[in-house]
């Protein structure tokens, strides 16, 4: 094979040339003619390219699927969520095995989001399904391992219209009190803080005493959902609760069993209580709902709901917003002006009692003397005596 000194060579009839580019890496380029003057001119203008960065891209090599998800997993391996996405690269390689990335073209996602609704999955999985595979098959044109014009094609993949939220709540104190007597000892107070704090339960059941502010009043949220830090008052309900419900120094956890380790999952047991308490289609994450619930019928502000359930826009709490009987209720009792029945009858919570008491659910005073929440704060807790200037 015949060598140019200048950058030249043949491959049989036609020249090719070699160069570095603007970082220094060898390149190699058919120059696609045999005339030899017109491969140097083509050299000459391609070195000048190179060091300006305009040389044309690399061929990429065909990626196979199974080779994305392993880089693409773990890329996103730190995320709270890749759990998820690992269940929906096995839902991508049960349908369409190990295919080159470049032949996932918009039919063929097309096609799989069909097979998934025959298989009757709801819209709201297969729109997560499809923004993991958006997102590796972004990443996948970022690290030159796909063409930039198949990123763009996906572009046409439209989401499916996803149906409003489930909102399901307990209708008042009647239900909650079923519920927890319902439940048993080690479930009990995490339900309860469930109600009263409106936290996540992964939140709840990484809770550290460390994270708990007994002297201020305070659960101090270090790792959300979203990433960043909240804090939560405490009520007397709460107040008195975590008074008594750390027994061991050495468990850092406050949920904890009996051998002082962190509870996994709850959902059999909470299940259990549900069902003993005569509650249908309810659910953990239904108590954060019931929180929220209880606050708006209570008049708290939507802004201030926001805040305590950590969501990142006041819009995710718009979903509460009908059960406001400010925005409601009270706004057509105006034109009635000889009625002025309360319509308040939700959670009344019990200040001043003892973490017995409030496990047991027994309450100091009867019904006829029941203080309802303080409304005279945002929150619309009852703080515990001492707590109105944040001193102990």
């Amino acid at each position: 094979m015949a060598r140019s000194t200048r950058g030249l060579y043949k491959r049989g009839e036609l020249w090719w040339m070699t160069y570095r580019d603007a970082i220094s890496t060898q390149r190699f380029e058919s120059c696609k003619t045999a005339n030899k003057k017109e491969a140097e001119q083509r050299l000459i203008v391609r070195r000048k390219e190179a060091q300006e960065g305009l040389v044309p891209a690399a061929p990429i090599k065909p990626l196979a699927l199974e080779d994305l998800q392993e880089r693409y997993l773990s890329f996103v391996g730190h995320q709270r969520g890749v759990a998820t996405k690992h269940i929906h690269f096995a839902h991508f390689k049960r349908v369409w095995g190990n295919p080159p990335i470049h032949a996932l073209t918009v039919e063929v996602l097309d096609q799989y989001r069909g097979h998934r609704r025959g298989e009757g999955v709801g819209a709201a999985t297969i729109n997560r399904e499809m923004a993991t595979l958006k997102h590796a098959l972004s990443k996948a044109v970022e690290w030159k391992l796909l063409r930039k014009t198949a990123r763009e094609e996906l572009k046409a993949i439209k989401k499916y219209q996803e149906p409003d939220g489930r909102l399901r709540y307990l209708s008042g104190e009647a239900e909650a009190e079923r519920l927890l007597q319902a439940c048993d000892a080690s479930l009990r107070p995490i339900v309860l803080t469930a109600l009263h704090t409106g936290m996540r339960k992964g939140e709840l059941l990484g809770l550290t005493w460390d994270c708990v502010d007994m002297t201020h009043g305070f659960i101090r949220l270090k790792q959300t959902k979203n990433g960043k830090a909240r804090a939560l008052p405490l009520n007397e309900t709460l107040w008195s609760l975590f008074s008594g419900l750390r027994t061991r120094q050495d468990v850092p956890w406050v949920f904890h069993d009996a051998a002082g380790h962190r509870w996994n999952d709850i959902r059999h047991p909470f299940d259990g209580a549900s069902e003993g308490a005569g509650l249908t289609d309810f659910h953990f994450h239904d108590l954060r709902h019931t929180f929220a619930s209880w606050l708006i019928m209570r008049g708290v502000p939507l802004a201030t709901v926001s805040s305590l359930l950590g969501h990142t826009s006041p819009t995710m709490t718009l979903r509460y917003a009908h059960l406001s009987p400010k925005h409601l209720t009270s706004a057509v009792r105006v034109l009635d002006p000889h009625s002025n029945r309360s319509l308040d009858s939700y959670l009344t919570i019990q200040p001043k009692q003892r973490h017995e008491e409030v496990l047991a659910g027994v309450k100091n005073e009867g019904p006829e003397t029941q203080k309802p929440l303080d409304r005279s704060g945002e929150t619309g807790v009852v703080p515990k005596p001492g707590f109105e200037h944040g001193h102990p």
